[in-house]
């Protein structure tokens, strides 16, 4: 959770920052365009933040089997 809200932040951010270069809207404009363009982006965020989450607890507490 903490590191797909982390990558999310990221991503709206370049997106509206995109959006104020590209456009000149006001920023309440670019905040709501922002989220709305990311949300068909959810899917792969969950995915690679769920391999990351697993990939870091595997280098902090590797498995001994």
């Amino acid at each position: 959770m903490y590191i797909s809200y982390g990558i999310a932040l990221l991503v709206i951010f370049v997106i509206g920052l995109l959006l104020w270069v590209v456009t000149n809207l006001r920023i309440d404009r670019i905040a709501i365009w922002a989220v709305v363009l990311f949300l068909p982006l959810v899917p792969a965020l969950t995915l690679l933040s769920r391999v990351l989450w697993i990939y870091l607890d595997h280098k902090i507490d590797p498995a001994t089997d």
